[in-house]
């Protein structure tokens, strides 16, 4: 499916390629099926939210946010007032049974220490047949996006400590990470049914992660000009256009040589509620 054009230039300027990944198959999934109410749990600093509120098939947009910096941070980009931000505990969702046609959860899973109370929760709010969008980071991820922890997990069994933010690589502040088979598992035994299941970037540039988010963040979007913040959605950056098709060359040749790869950085999931 053809993403539409104001999506399209979002995340053209996207430098994080498996963000990008996992934000094009949420919005595939939503301009293709128009839910009418959405949750967006976890909500961060409003990126989700932004992008969805322009749409005008939804008529009710909630993000629930636990830490109040983010609900700062995303209060100051929302404009649309069809976009809600409430702080809550995705263990108590303050909401009735049945109430969203659609829950995004992306990249929270692997951060809660009950994740199967989580996704029962999610369940429960859900209507019937509703569908849950999830993301979350691939255990067995490629050697080349993080090689500090995929030497330390294959060889000692172990991992940089996800507290260590700027050099925990892909454990940062990460409960646990997935391999399918224990994805599939959790989400089924929680009454979902998967409908599509794929595994994203199988190739990038080597230190891709401490790159982005240990040493780049903190740098580029500090640059004058670059308009390489994601929340920024309304800007175009020809520099960010740039640096993201350089982010993402390595995972587009790759994939031509060698399409058969399936370790990927993510895993991204779409789930209906049974």
């Amino acid at each position: 499916m053809t993403l539409s054009k104001r999506i399209s230039t979002i995340l053209a300027k996207e430098i994080d390629p498996a963000f990008a990944a996992r934000a094009e198959f949420i919005f595939s999934h939503i301009e293709k099926t128009k839910p009418k109410k959405v949750l967006d749990v976890g909500s961060g600093r409003g990126f989700y939210l932004r992008s969805l509120a322009g749409y005008k098939f939804i008529d009710s947009l909630i993000g629930i946010e636990t830490k109040d910096e983010y609900l700062s941070k995303a209060n100051s980009y929302l404009k649309n007032r069809k976009a809600k931000l409430m702080k809550g505990d995705v263990y108590a969702l303050p909401f009735k049974d049945n109430s969203f046609d659609c829950v995004i959860l992306s990249e929270v899973l692997e951060h809660l220490g009950d994740e199967k109370k989580a996704l029962k929760e999610i369940n429960r709010v859900l209507k019937r047949h509703g569908s849950l969008l999830l993301t979350v980071p691939h255990h067995d991820f490629p050697w080349h996006w993080d090689p500090v922890n995929f030497f330390l997990m294959k060889v000692l069994n172990t991992h940089v400590r996800h507290d260590w933010w700027f050099i925990a690589g892909i454990w940062a502040d990460h409960e646990r990470l997935y391999t399918e088979k224990k994805l599939r598992k959790v989400i089924e035994k929680n009454r979902f049914e998967i409908t599509n299941l794929k595994h994203t970037i199988f190739y990038s540039w080597p230190f891709t992660h401490l790159i982005l988010y240990g040493i780049g963040k903190n740098i580029i979007e500090k640059i004058p000009g670059l308009s390489l913040n994601r929340f920024q959605t309304t800007k175009k950056s020809i520099a960010g256009n740039f640096l993201a098709f350089v982010m993402r060359l390595p995972n587009k040749i790759g994939q031509v040589i060698n399409s058969k790869n399936k370790n990927g950085v993510g895993l991204v999931v779409l789930a209906r509620k049974k």
